[in-house]
């Protein structure tokens, strides 16, 4: 077969255009600093890399699952925490009216502290976290706990008995709240009958801290030091009570923490892989780039030389 001019032409070209894309490509690989640019690169590493890329997005779900979660256990730790010690205090309030040395006017300003620390414990009933209030259920956009204007002894609550839970892993959810209130038996602050507040969505509280609280303040108003002193084991019950919420609390937040540093293991390591899979090799770039370069000189350096040679040819 004759070779043409033309023919020389095009072959030069299509090397020409060769060249120039593998050395297009290296240089957009230094700049990137990555080897695998676009899906048809590397079938098999891209491939993994969305494999890498879906885990890190699952984990990162997670990850702030457990972060929301943390938050809700730290407050409610802290609330809890609060609670204890407004009953620590109420205990040391009983003991000063039961000992025999006040009057009733002196029982009765102990009493008012009691009747202001009610207020208090309605307060801590009604602890927000992220502008949620973490004692009332689902049902937590306002405050769950109040104290009815027309009978302050009576502490309702207008919240739901449903839990706040996280899924921190596949198939793993966990609650991250304390029930402020249960169904006929004591929450963090008492009971309620399930009934009353399915009809109207409230329903008064009963037993627990708010009734210990009343039922010392009562006591003390009305002077009656034996009873004062009978308040004692009835208050060590209702600050134990909170005690066993809180211990419960707290393993729930390790269990979160440590979740949450094999979550932060485990996004060392998929980067690591993402990586090992996409970084480049940067001095052997370099070095491919330069010959690269060379290659693509020569190759015009040759074509200069055949086009001037055809063109001699052509003058003569």
């Amino acid at each position: 077969m004759r070779v043409t001019n033309q023919m020389m032409g095009n072959a030069l070209k299509q090397h020409i255009q060769n060249n120039l894309s593998k050395l297009s490509r290296t240089q957009e690989q230094l700049s990137t600093g990555k080897t695998i640019l676009r899906p048809s690169d590397n079938p098999t590493d891209i491939s993994q890399l969305m494999a890498v890329k879906a885990q890190k997005e699952i984990n990162k779900q997670y990850t702030q699952n457990i972060d929301d979660g943390l938050s809700y256990l730290y407050t409610t730790d802290t609330a809890l925490g609060t609670a204890g010690e407004m009953m620590a205090q109420a205990n040391e309030l009983a003991a000063q009216g039961a000992n025999g040395t006040l009057n009733d006017a002196d029982m009765q300003a102990i009493g008012e502290q009691i009747d202001k620390m009610i207020d208090e414990m309605v307060d801590v009933a009604n602890t927000t976290a992220g502008g949620k209030y973490i004692f009332a259920g689902r049902t937590n956009q306002r405050p769950p706990f109040y104290r009815n204007d027309n009978n302050p002894d009576q502490i309702m609550y207008r919240g739901d008995l449903k839990r706040i839970s996280r899924e921190i892993a596949n198939l793993s959810e966990h609650t991250v709240d304390a029930p402020g209130v249960l169904d006929g038996e004591n929450g963090v602050f008492g009971a309620i009958d399930a009934t009353d507040l399915s009809a109207d969505g409230k329903a008064e509280v009963t037993g627990g801290v708010f009734k210990t609280l009343i039922d010392l303040r009562d006591a003390l108003n009305s002077g009656d030091q034996d009873q004062v002193n009978n308040m004692v084991e009835e208050i060590q019950t209702t600050t134990d009570h909170i005690l066993m919420n809180r211990v419960a609390v707290g393993a729930r937040t390790r269990h979160f923490e440590a979740v949450k540093d094999q979550m932060l293991d485990q996004e060392t390591r998929l980067s690591q892989v993402m990586q090992n899979l996409q970084s480049a090799d940067i001095a052997r770039l370099s070095i491919d780039l330069g010959q690269q370069q060379l290659v693509y000189q020569t190759t015009l350096s040759a074509g200069a030389n055949m086009l001037q040679t055809s063109l001699l040819n052509f003058l003569k």
